[in-house]
């Protein structure tokens, strides 16, 4: 890695090709040009905060080229130039396109606006995860503070599959965090009891950062 990257400082290596891992943190003067392929799975991604990644990620790299004497310049491979987020990422900047994105997320009721914890589950039968979850959820609808929850799923992950294993999840969102945690706190002491506890290998994750 080290003599490769000197080769690339040197400008004996005209073109890189990588994955997001080139944008972290590199130096490279000599760049001029970044191109970023199919940058639509952040516009349309199942995880809300997809397109703020993707956001990040484009700025991350776009700050690769034109570091030295030589002006940079960027191109961006999407689907739907005319997309609101893009539009405003690529003529007002990170800013403008944060605003907005936390327009449509106050309208959604989505963090940071709402509280959410995720109770993943995984196993080797395919069935299992749901069936877990939905024993899950069946037995804890009575608990204090059920009212107050909304209750997504149980449904397959948006990555089904990983490792072998097949996977679900159940979100759970409050307007407020006290009624969320009070109700994990007991809704935690049933999970083993349940008849699959020990068939899956679940989580609770609470705030959870990524959705797949």
């Amino acid at each position: 890695l080290e003599k490769l990257l000197k080769q690339v400082h040197s400008g004996s290596i005209p073109l890189l090709i990588g994955t997001q891992m080139i944008a972290k943190g590199h130096h490279f003067p000599a760049v001029t040009l970044v191109a970023i392929l199919d940058v639509d799975q952040g516009l349309f991604g199942a995880d809300f905060r997809a397109s703020e990644r993707m956001a990040q990620l484009i700025l991350q790299v776009a700050g690769r080229a034109g570091r030295a004497e030589r002006p940079g310049r960027v191109m961006i491979q999407t689907r739907h130039p005319d997309h609101p987020l893009m539009q405003l990422l690529t003529q007002q900047g990170y800013a403008a396109f944060a605003k907005l994105a936390m327009q449509e997320r106050q309208m959604a009721m989505l963090p940071p606006y709402a509280h959410q914890a995720l109770i993943r589950a995984e196993a080797n039968r395919s069935d299992y995860p749901e069936l877990f979850l939905k024993q899950l959820l069946e037995s804890c609808q009575q608990i204090q503070h059920a009212t107050e929850l909304e209750f997504w799923g149980p449904v397959p992950a948006p990555m089904e599959r990983r490792a072998g294993k097949t996977r679900a999840h159940l979100l759970i969102q409050s307007n407020q965090r006290l009624p969320l945690h009070r109700w994990l706190s007991q809704a935690i002491e049933i999970f083993p009891t349940l008849p699959h506890a020990r068939k899956v290998r679940w989580s609770v994750d609470v705030d959870p950062q990524e959705m797949l």
